[in-house]
């Protein structure tokens, strides 16, 4: 199989400038039978959103707005499944005339934090919506009813056979206990690609970094390890596993205005470090990684040997930073 992932930075609330800048990320990687293109959380909206009032004029109708428009028009060029997230407006307008611009925070609005993902001839895969919601999402979305989604994909025959495989779906903060209160050795997503016999996770992230705007200009083309760090360690029960597990992990990259974690209105910046790689047998492979504030597409082939080997050792507590 051929695995894309694009990673850049879209701006809050400009849609058409972010999907434009997509595609001519895309143009210039140009990238060849490819059977997966997945995108970060909240791809061509922007995440970092104070309030449902700020996010309202752009949620978009389940699967038909124009991120979904945009995944499926990519998919049947680029002949392959395309994975994107989006901000999911599920209540029913009102009467046919009615669009998001005229929902007003007064009116009952039920939101969610979604991925879609399209087959090449525009049928809907699968349809996710985010089962654990940071503290940015709490303030618009709501929580998945349907909790995590396992389903199987079939990739066409292109540079190999034709192949189903069981997908595990996961937005960001899903990767982390629930409201971080949940016990950390619970590991609820990974556990449930676990027990659901998962060949592949598919995540779609908008995951921050500490750095801030000087250090994150000087290490622009560096991956994170930290980051990489705390996201392995959150795939312990598959890492430690006899399976073979491929792990998809598109991240977004760039800065956003706003507040940060702290509740300081500085901003935040995000991690990058979008990477591919498979987990098996207590040993991470990796076939790429991008830089923390790199921009652009990573195409790997999962029937070519990967580039990095990270061999896990035993520690009492595998908690990042102790």
């Amino acid at each position: 199989m051929r695995i894309a992932c694009l990673q850049f930075d879209p701006e809050l609330g400009r849609l058409p400038e972010n999907i434009a800048r997509a595609n001519v990320l895309l143009e210039a990687a140009s990238p060849q039978n490819i059977d997966l293109l997945v995108l970060p959380e909240l791809a061509f909206t922007g995440y970092n959103y104070p309030s449902l009032s700020s996010i309202l004029p752009h949620l978009e109708p389940t699967a038909a707005g124009p991120s979904t428009a945009w995944a499926r028009a990519t998919a049947s060029r680029l002949n392959c499944i395309v994975t994107v997230g989006y901000p999911e407006l599920s209540t029913p307008p009102p009467d046919s005339t009615t669009n998001t611009q005229d929902l007003s925070p007064a009116r009952e609005v039920i939101a969610y934090n979604s991925t879609i993902s399209l087959s090449p001839s525009g049928g809907i895969l699968a349809h996710y919506r985010k089962t654990h919601l940071y503290y940015t999402d709490e303030t618009w979305a709501q929580e998945s009813p349907s909790g995590w989604l396992s389903t199987s994909l079939t990739f066409a025959p292109k540079t190999c056979p034709e192949r189903t495989l069981k997908a595990n779906f996961g937005i960001c903060m899903d990767l982390n206990p629930h409201k971080f209160k949940a016990p950390w050795e619970a590991y609820e997503f990974a556990s449930h690609a676990l027990a659901s016999e998962s060949d592949l996770l598919v995540l779609s992230m908008a995951w921050l970094t500490e750095l801030d705007a000087l250090e994150l200009a000087a290490h622009a083309e560096e991956p994170d390890l930290h980051t990489l760090s705390y996201w392995v360690g959150r795939l312990k029960p598959l890492v430690e596993a006899d399976k073979e597990v491929v792990a998809v992990f598109a991240n977004r990259c760039g800065q956003e205005p706003g507040k940060n974690p702290l509740g300081f209105e500085e901003g935040v910046r995000y991690a990058g470090s979008s990477w591919i790689g498979r987990v098996r047998n207590r040993v991470v492979m990796i076939w790429d990684i991008m830089g923390r504030a790199e921009k652009g597409v990573i195409v790997i082939d999962t029937d070519k040997e990967p580039k990095w080997t990270l061999q896990l050792r035993q520690r009492d507590d595998d908690k990042p930073g102790e």
